[in-house]
């Protein structure tokens, strides 16, 4: 995580034309502060563009208000949706922008006005195109998977149906509801809790057990999933998800008692408490309102 004081000293200094950041960071648990930084781009003439893949309808965030240029959504996550279309917000700076390197391929060319230099060379992630496909200009620069696009819909409407803020509610008093169980169960929370993200927990491994093997039992005897995480945390972290539909109290009960025993009956040294750590999670619904 970086201090946005940080960040906007070094677009001072670099004077880079775009910036892009990643808002939760689900390699390590972290959330990016970002609030700051659309306006200071703005005012610099560079373009800001974040990746909200894991946070996308998982927390608020305001893009008018915090002046963000391109914010680039997840299906799969906190939407709950199949993977393969990408939700993607972009203003009219950005537009204007992009629409300086347009070309449209000589095929499906019509009136359009296209850049003959310094184009974009990819066809396939090529937004120029992608946006006039999405216009009333309808360009057949390909065939969109229908059942995506009714995916999105149904999705949409159920974030829309219980609203956006309700939603970053749910997710954050259901993250604080299983961490404070996780933590009564023995084990010890991985980075800084001020800059966590919402919608996953990262644990660390407890001594003596062996992540893959862990894992993998976990998934194969009892249908339950977590991940692992990369470079100097692999081995050292697992990453509990908790994401969209599957944030409900039943679904954190029932992973919680899976989970916790299963991994008691691998704890060597005997120092983890299932009992502990179910208490814990039920007092807590019971003492907290949502």
């Amino acid at each position: 995580m970086f201090d946005q004081a940080e960040i906007i000293e070094a677009l001072d200094e670099y004077k880079p034309k775009v910036i892009a950041i990643v808002h939760g960071e689900t390699s390590t648990g972290r959330l990016q502060p970002i609030d700051q930084l659309g306006r200071a781009c703005k005012e610099r003439g560079i373009f800001s563009v974040v990746d909200a893949v894991a946070t996308y309808q998982g927390m608020v965030i305001p893009v008018d208000e915090w002046e963000l240029d391109a914010v680039v959504g997840g299906a799969q996550k906190c939407l709950s949706i199949p993977s393969g279309i990408t939700p993607i917000t972009f203003n009219e700076r950005f537009s204007e922008e992009i629409n300086k390197r347009k070309r449209v391929e000589l095929g499906i060319r019509s009136n359009e006005s296209t850049e003959k230099e310094h184009f974009i060379s990819s066809n396939y992630l090529d937004l120029t195109q992608l946006q006039d496909y999405w216009s009333p200009k309808r360009l057949n620069h390909h065939t969109e998977s229908t059942t995506s696009v009714y995916a999105l819909y149904t999705g949409l409407k159920l974030a829309l149906s219980e609203g956006i803020e309700a939603r970053a509610k749910r997710h954050s008093y259901h993250q604080e509801a299983l961490k404070t169980a996780l933590k009564a169960l023995g084990l010890e929370i991985y980075g800084d809790e001020s800059n966590e993200m919402k919608m996953v927990i990262c644990v660390k491994i407890p001594e003596g057990i062996d992540d893959n093997a862990f894992r993998n039992g976990l998934l194969q005897n009892y249908g339950v999933e977590i991940a692992g995480s990369f470079g100097d945390l692999q081995g050292q972290i697992w990453r509990i998800g908790i994401m969209g539909y599957g944030v409900q109290k039943q679904n954190i009960l029932t992973f919680l008692s899976i989970f916790a025993t299963y991994l008691v009956s691998h704890d060597s040294q005997q120092h983890l408490n299932v009992a502990d750590s179910i208490k814990t999670l039920l007092d807590y619904y019971e003492q907290n309102e949502i």
